[in-house]
């Protein structure tokens, strides 16, 4: 017996009918493909094509691990902690009735192998699902920690005068990771010396007989005097700040 020929209400029918319900079978199919043990990792966006991985607060994976499946192969997840244990809410694989809290309501979300676990199992090697975690967390604390120890107080300018009294010809201060000011000579001179040949928006306000007048070259070559008032409530550190781009591995 011949098929029947569909029309055009036909196939717009199932068109409605499988854009309705075609992604969320797609998402059982993939999800009966899990086991308990698994760690995922999870992308969430705003429709298919612009989904990323959720990344925690250090710019790593935040990864899931398969606690439960159902009798109907559904697989149930609870967030891993920096521990490598699952911890806290559990949740569906292929998504709870109301929206969960791991994205906005109608976002689009895909629950996926975590690519590190299934390496390891492939070379028959350990896997720490908190190792790239712990790699960040210390590179996070190291770079805080330098950037701290670096930075001047700049809040009060008797910290940046005390700050340019230590300072010699050759030394660099820096500005940010990448802007510098290399010293090319410095010298003493009354505060009315040195606001007589400045501009008005960079003369000194420093009261007393003297004031350091550091002549600086900058990253771009250009050459200036400049007082301790030029960095008051600017960032300035002693060496050169490292920067969170580190956290990018």
């Amino acid at each position: 017996m011949a098929a029947s020929k569909l029309t055009s209400d036909d196939l717009a029918t199932i068109k409605e009918w499988n854009d309705s319900f075609g992604r969320a079978i797609e998402a059982i199919e993939k999800a009966k493909q899990l086991s308990i043990g698994d760690f995922l990792v999870l992308y969430v966006g705003q429709d298919l094509k612009s989904m990323k991985i959720q990344l925690n607060s250090y710019g790593a994976p935040v990864k899931y691990k398969v606690v439960h499946t159902t009798e109907h192969g559904i697989p149930f997840l609870k967030k891993v902690n920096k521990k490598g244990t699952p911890v806290g809410q559990i949740y569906s694989c292929t998504g709870g009735l109301d929206s969960d809290d791991y994205r906005y309501a109608g976002q689009a979300f895909e629950f996926r192998l975590d690519p590190d676990f299934a390496d390891a199992i492939l070379l028959e090697d350990t896997y720490d699902p908190a190792q790239l975690h712990k790699t960040k967390q210390e590179i996070f604390k190291a770079v805080t920690k330098h950037n701290k120890a670096a930075k001047v107080n700049t809040q009060d300018i008797r910290g940046v005068s005390d700050f340019f009294a230590k300072t010699n010809q050759g030394d660099t201060l820096w500005s940010s990771h990448s802007s510098y000011f290399l010293v090319q000579d410095k010298k003493t001179m009354s505060a009315k010396d040195f606001n007589t040949k400045a501009k008005w928006n960079e003369q000194t306000r420093i009261k007393g007989p003297f004031v350091i007048v550091l002549t600086v070259r900058d990253k771009n070559g250009r050459v200036k005097d400049i007082t301790p008032d030029f960095f008051h409530h600017k960032a300035l550190y002693r060496e050169r700040p490292r920067t969170y781009k580190e956290l990018k591995i």
